[in-house]
C-alpha cells in the first residue's frame, strides 16, 4: 500500500467534497503546511481526516502538507511559504520570534536492508550499534563481513520463571497451552508506582514487542496468554524492568550466512531531520567512530569524506530511501519504519544499551521514548544510555512548528495540531509504524499547542 498516494487521493476527495454546497458559516482557510518526510505518512492520514470531519474541523479548514525535508519546512515556515511546519530537528539560527514546537509523534528510525542469498532467506539481520555506526561510516564494506556474521549467530535465553525488583515479584507458568503470569506487588511498590502501569509485552523470535498486559499496580495481577515457542515476555513496573521471562530455553537468533556482496550505503541529499536524529544516535553513542556534532546534511555529520567509489549513494526523502534499498541488491539505509514497510523493505534488528536485540516498532519506540526528557519549549532530548529491555534504540520525534502570533491560520493550526495529537495520532499511528506520544511527551505537546494563536 502507499501511503501516501492514498491519503493524497483520500485529500483531494474530502477538497472536492467541501466545495459542496453545504453552506458553511466561512469558507475555511487553507493550511499549506510542508516539511519533514518522516513525517509525511502520518501528517497525509490526519490531514486527510481532519480536511473531513466536520465534528472537529467545524470551518471546514483544508489541510495540506508538502514532504520536502526538514531544513526546508524550517526556513519555509519562517519565510512564510507554509502556514505551518514539520522537523525532526530544531532551528539553529533563523527562528521566528514566536516559534512553537510542538512535539506531534515519534517513530523509529529503521535500519533497512536488501541482501540477496541470505540463508535463510527470510532471516532478520541483526546488528549492533556499533556495526550500525561502522557501516554508516564506511568502515565495513561487505555484507559477508566477519563482524556481521560474528553478531548473526544462533543464541539462547534461558528459561527464567520468576524476577523480583522493588518489591515487584513476577512469574509465569506453562499449563498445557496456557502460559500463565501471576505479578504480585508489595504496599511499598504499589505506592511506589501508584502513577505508573504494570506492563508485559511479549516479543518472539524475529519479532517485536507486543504488549500483553498494562494495568494499574494492584496486589495481585493475572494473565493467561496462548503459549508461543522462542517467546520471551518483559515485565515493567513503570519504567523499571523487573525482569525478562522464558518459560522454556528460547532461540534468540538465526544463523544467517551471508554473499560476498559490497554494501551500499544511501543516505539524504537533502536537508533532514531524519538524518539529524541517525548521525546524533551515532556521535552520541559511538563518538570514536562518528566523531563530529550531529547535522541535518548527511555530508557534514559524516567523520572524514564520503567516498566516491559508488559504495554510497543519496536519495530525497525518506520514500527515496527505501525506494532505492528496494531496488537495490546490497543497499542499507536509515528511514522512519513506515516507508519501509510499506515497500517491503526488511529492517534489522539493531542491539540496544541493554544488550539486547530489538526489531523497530511502535512499542519499542514508546519504550525507548519513557527515558526521554522534555524542555520548557517542547524539545525532546533523547536517553542514548537507556537500558530498557524492549527498547529500540534510533528514534526520533517530529515537531510540528506554529506561532504564538494571532492570526485566523494560526487559530486554524491550533485546532488541527490539537486534532493530530487527541484524536488521530492515537487511533491511528500504531497501525502505520508510528509511535502516538504519551506521558510527560504528550502533557507537554498539549501546554505547546495551547500556546499557539494566544498572542
Amino acid at each position: 500500500m502507499k501511503l501516501r498516494r492514498k491519503f493524497a487521493t483520500v485529500a483531494v476527495l474530502a477538497a472536492v467534497a467541501s466545495m459542496a454546497p453545504v453552506s458553511p458559516v466561512h469558507a475555511g482557510v487553507s493550511l499549506g503546511g510542508g516539511g519533514a518526510s518522516f513525517l509525511a505518512n502520518m501528517m497525509d492520514i490526519c490531514a486527510a481526516q481532519y480536511n473531513r470531519n466536520t465534528a472537529f474541523n467545524t470551518d471546514t479548514d483544508t489541510v495540506t502538507y508538502a514532504s520536502v525535508g526538514s531544513s526546508t519546512g524550517r526556513s519555509g515556515f519562517a519565510n512564510g511559504t507554509y502556514k505551518f511546519g514539520g522537523s525532526e530537528s530544531a532551528y539553529t539560527s533563523g527562528a521566528p520570534a514566536t516559534l512553537v514546537y510542538v512535539p506531534l509523534v515519534g517513530g523509529a528510525i529503521a535500519i533497512g536492508y536488501r541482501v540477496d542469498g541470505l540463508a535463510p532467506a527470510n532471516a532478520q539481520v541483526r546488528l549492533t550499534g556499533e556495526l550500525v555506526a561502522k557501516i554508516f561510516a564506511g568502515q565495513i564494506k561487505m555484507w559477508n563481513d566477519p563482524e556481521i556474521a560474528a553478531v548473526n549467530k544462533a543464541t539462547s535465553v534461558a528459561r527464567k520463571l520468576t524476577a523480583t525488583k522493588d518489591g515487584v515479584t513476577a512469574s509465569v507458568a506453562k499449563v498445557g497451552t496456557k502460559v500463565n503470569f501471576t505479578v504480585k506487588m508489595n504496599a511499598a511498590s504499589r505506592a511506589k508506582y501508584k502513577n505508573a502501569k504494570v506492563v508485559i509485552t511479549r516479543t518472539a523470535l524475529g519479532g517485536s514487542p507486543k504488549v500483553v498486559l498494562s494495568a494499574k499496580p494492584s496486589a495481585t495481577l493475572t494473565r493467561s496468554l496462548a503459549f508461543a515457542k522462542d517467546t520471551v515476555y518483559t515485565v515493567k513496573a513503570g519504567k523499571t524492568t523487573i525482569g525478562v521471562l522464558a518459560t522454556e530455553k528460547v532461540q534468540d537468533g538465526v544463523t544467517i550466512t551471508f554473499p560476498s556482496t559490497p554494501i551500499r550505503v544511501v543516505h539524504r541529499s537533502d536537508g533532514s531531520g531524519t538524518t539529524n536524529n541517525f548521525a546524533n544516535y551515532l556521535n552520541k553513542s559511538f563518538p570514536a567512530i562518528w566523531s563530529k556534532p550531529t547535522s541535518d546534511t548527511f555530508s557534514t555529520a559524516f567523520p572524514t569524506t564520503i567516498p566516491t567509489d559508488g559504495s554510497f549513494q543519496s536519495a530525497r526523502g525518506n520514500e527515496g530511501l527505501a525506494n532505492y534499498v528496494r531496488d537495490n541488491n546490497g543497499a542499507i539505509t536509515y528511514a522512519e519504519l513506515s516507508f519501509l514497510e510499506e515497500r517491503g523493505v526488511k529492517a534489522a534488528a539493531v542491539q540496544n544499551p541493554g544488550k539486547r536485540f530489538v526489531a523497530p516498532s511502535p512499542v519499542s519506540s514508546a519504550v525507548w521514548f519513557e527515558a526521554a526528557e522534555v524542555a520548557a519549549n517542547g524539545l525532546v532530548t533523547q536517553n542514548y544510555a537507556n537500558t530498557a529491555a524492549d527498547a529500540y534504540p534510533i528514534n526520533a520525534i517530529s515537531y510540528g512548528l506554529s506561532s504564538t502570533a494571532v492570526s485566523t491560520d494560526n487559530a486554524a493550526v491550533k485546532k488541527f495540531f490539537s486534532y493530530f495529537l487527541n484524536q488521530c495520532a492515537p487511533k491511528n499511528a500504531t497501525g502505520v509504524g508510528y509511535t502516538a506520544l504519551q506521558g510527560a511527551i504528550l502533557a507537554k505537546a498539549v501546554a505547546q499547542v495551547a500556546k499557539i494563536n494566544a498572542g
